[in-house]
């Protein structure tokens, strides 16, 4: 099924959900980070040759890469579909999460109230 998740309300209210959390280890956020860092410098290594373009690419290629790097790097976890009962409007609510932020919000499909995501053991 998935993890228990607390979601709160602006208004204070507090309801508990099921939440499929997927959490990536070192191993796997090192994977995705590094041929995109290398990858990167060597197309702007390849750069080197073309007159007046290499004077931009050369270095702005690779640092935009190990920028994007550094992101899928510090990217620890992803949350997927919540779902719980609203307490705003009552009914069944289901809405879909997205790589993991702290905070995490996300809405009610029904009425559209945002709630603050807490996962009880943080991703």
């Amino acid at each position: 099924m998935g993890e228990t998740v607390t979601l709160k309300a602006r208004d204070g209210a507090v309801v508990e959900g099921q939440a499929e959390v997927s959490r990536f280890s070192n191993g796997q956020r090192l994977s995705k980070a590094l041929p995109v860092g290398i990858g990167g410098t060597l197309l702007g290594l390849g750069t080197i040759v073309i007159p007046g373009l290499h004077l931009v690419s050369t270095w702005a290629i690779p640092l935009l890469s190990w920028g994007i790097a550094w992101y899928f790097f510090n990217k620890r976890g992803s949350l997927g579909t919540v779902s719980a009962m609203c307490p705003s409007c009552g009914k069944p609510m289901q809405a879909e999460g997205g790589a993991w932020e702290d905070p995490m919000y996300v809405r009610c499909d029904k009425c559209m109230t945002p709630f603050e995501v807490a996962v009880a053991t943080p991703v």
